[in-house]
């Protein structure tokens, strides 16, 4: 198994989980410790997707098009409008039209998918440790759209129901 960088980070899926989970002790700021947890919280979603503690690798074709299409089945094909994202991968101002709920639902206790977003983008921006965070985030959010069905697709989390018929390849309701 070839473990791919997380671009546009430096860090394979291997290495980030890893360096995330000890990184959790070195956070000082808010943004720091919101980012970590929002990437364990976004990997263990991608572990129920995957049948439970199983995301450690990004799919190749074609299992990453059987994992779309059972995830687009699960949601049902006439789910969200795909959002219009920035160049980097934030979703633009929303504020001249009506917001989008599925956005402001939490990924964890303290980040929802519009903020876990802007704050991947963010971190990007940083050095060190902070940087290959960020690109992180920001690489677990495209191949999130992709599952979802592309650029701005990634507008909802599945129930924990809806997650395990994706694990378990179940059709459609």
């Amino acid at each position: 198994m070839v473990n791919a960088v997380l671009f546009p980070s430096r860090w394979t899926l291997p290495e980030a989980r890893s360096l995330a989970a000890q990184l959790r002790h070195t956070a000082t700021t808010a943004a720091e410790y919101d980012g970590l947890e929002l990437f364990g919280a976004l990997t263990e979603y991608l572990d129920d997707l995957y049948g439970g503690a199983g995301f450690d690798r990004l799919l190749p074709e074609p299992e990453r098009t059987a994992l779309a299409g059972r995830i687009q089945a699960v949601r049902g094909r006439s789910g969200p409008a795909p959002v219009e994202l920035d160049e980097h991968g934030v979703p633009v101002d929303l504020s001249a039209t009506e917001a989008d709920p599925r956005l402001d639902q939490p990924v964890n206790a303290a980040v929802t998918l519009l903020e876990g977003r802007r704050l991947a983008a963010e971190l990007a921006t940083a050095g060190d440790w902070q940087g290959e965070l960020g690109g992180c985030l920001q690489a677990l959010y495209t191949y999130l759209d992709q599952l979802y069905g592309g650029p701005g697709a990634f507008t909802e989390l599945l129930t924990p129901e809806e997650r395990a018929q994706v694990a378990a390849g179940a059709p459609s309701r």
